[in-house]
């Protein structure tokens, strides 16, 4: 089987090597943080439900929670159906964007026109239906005041305009626990609360993994730690609760896993809940994609030569469209995901990524999007990668995270991570393999650091910390 073939190549290349801003809540879905944010286009006037009003000052017709911080001080010209306004040139410290978006994103009678793909895409944008991301825009600009401003997605959450920072002077500890091991992390950020869906280590000399956990925290210092699924919620697997990632659409949380088929190799499931703390069930009853689709997409005939099938991030862009990144050994899949989160639309595609090795991570900042990966061989770095496209082609940027130490005697250490902000912080996951309490390969910590942003769009390299002060 695959998964035989895998783990012998895994222990070759183990042998062979030394012994997880407010200003882009875009790249989250939060449910449209700043309630009123749409009440006037952020950027300048007339937008909102009001629709035909003129120009006005930005900090009058373009206010409510967010807009009147970062949407334009002087709504710029008089712009009648409710067309925002200039407000880019003076739009503040983030008019450009802020000021400048409300002309286009809060703009048509009442706020609905354009709300959909550029203010929900941006999420800063006014009009846009508060800070709503994703494929949400369309739903919150569509209350023409962005009341509930929906949401689709993964990541960014609700913006500093809603939600407080933490406390100065406060700290937290990492890794986050160590009376339980937790591994291969994913951020989900909603509203105020920042969320980490991880797998939990059991085993001792191998992978042993049969369930997987939510970590949650609104201060990023006091965390909470909950069983959120079991693997028995597939009826057609037998083992590995491996590194998944859960993402908002509409009302529903899909929640995508790198599971062991029975009578097969590892494959990709879909989970589905009215919350991000569950209860799941199966979505679909089958795989999302495993050996015997992959043999199809390629016309192969051996299992053998498809790529692993692990790892999978899913991403909701501005308008909507999901996208699915998944792959191992050096080998990354890209794919849509239709309307219904369960099914691929088109061809599966590999794409290169130098240096890749596993555990992709897909969001967006400020236009770009960014693949968040371990590189090399394990003990792998953190890497990142840019393109203009979800679907690349993809160029490599830099380091955010270098290879971590392991535990003498034991196995290289793995690493996976991913990046999520949450008022106006953007914060890496990760875990150790380091750590206290007999950590190692197979009893990993999850951990959290600050992510910093350069202002051509960078990110600064990260040394891990004794935890996150405030």
């Amino acid at each position: 089987m695959k998964v035989q073939y895998r783990l012998v190549a895994l222990a070759l290349a183990a042998a062979s090597l030394p012994a997880c801003s407010s200003d882009d809540a875009a790249d989250g879905n939060s449910a449209g943080a700043a309630a009123l944010a749409g009440s006037a286009g952020r950027g300048g006037s007339g937008t909102g439900a009001g629709g035909r009003s003129t120009g006005g000052s930005g900090n009058a017709a373009g206010s409510s929670q967010a807009g009147a911080a970062n949407g334009g001080a002087t709504g710029g010209r008089a712009g009648t159906d409710g067309n925002g306004g200039a407000g880019a040139a003076s739009g503040g410290s983030s008019g450009a964007t802020t000021g400048g978006a409300g002309a286009s994103a809060g703009s048509g009678a009442g706020g609905i026109g354009n709300a959909g793909a550029t203010g929900g895409g941006a999420g800063r944008m006014g009009g846009a239906g508060a800070t709503g991301s994703g494929a949400g825009g369309a739903t919150g600009g569509m209350a023409g005041g962005g009341v509930a401003g929906a949401s689709a997605g993964q990541g960014g959450g609700a913006g500093a305009a809603t939600c407080a920072p933490p406390a100065v002077g406060s700290k937290g500890m990492n890794p986050l626990f160590t009376d339980q091991y937790s591994a291969d992390p994913a951020p989900f950020v909603e509203g105020c609360t920042f969320y980490i869906h991880c797998g939990h280590d059991e085993g001792s000399t191998d992978f042993v993994m049969r369930e997987w956990f939510v970590l949650k925290s609104s201060d990023m210092v006091n965390w909470t730690r909950a069983l959120a699924m079991k693997l028995n919620v597939f009826s057609w697997v037998d083992a590995n609760s491996w590194a998944g990632q859960l993402v908002k659409k509409g009302s529903k949380y899909y929640w995508y896993v790198p599971v062991n088929q029975r009578g097969s190799g590892m494959a990709i499931g879909v989970a589905v809940g009215d919350s991000p703390e569950g209860p799941f069930t199966d979505a679909i009853g089958h795989p999302l994609v495993d050996d015997a689709s992959e043999m199809e997409n390629w016309n192969f005939d051996d299992p053998g030569q498809t790529p692993f099938t692990i790892d999978p991030t899913v991403f909701i862009d501005d308008d909507g469209q999901a996208y699915l990144h998944y792959g191992g050994f050096g080998r990354m899949v890209q794919a849509k995901l239709g309307d219904d989160m369960i099914s691929i639309v088109g061809k599966l595609a590999e794409q290169g990524l130098q240096g890749f090795f596993e555990a992709p991570f897909l969001t967006k900042h400020a236009g770009t999007y960014y693949e968040i990966y371990a590189a090399g061989t394990n003990p792998a770095t953190i890497d990142y990668a840019t393109s203009s496209s979800p679907l690349g082609p993809w160029s490599r940027k830099g380091r955010i995270l270098d290879a971590l130490p392991g535990v003498q005697g034991q196995d290289a250490p793995t690493n996976h991570a991913g990046i999520a902000e949450l008022a106006g912080q953007w914060y890496l996951v990760y875990h150790l393999s380091n750590g206290p309490n007999g950590g190692g390969t197979y009893k990993r910590e999850v951990a959290v650091e600050k992510l910093t942003w350069n202002s051509d769009g960078t990110i600064q390299k990260i040394t891990p910390s004794g935890g996150l002060t405030f």
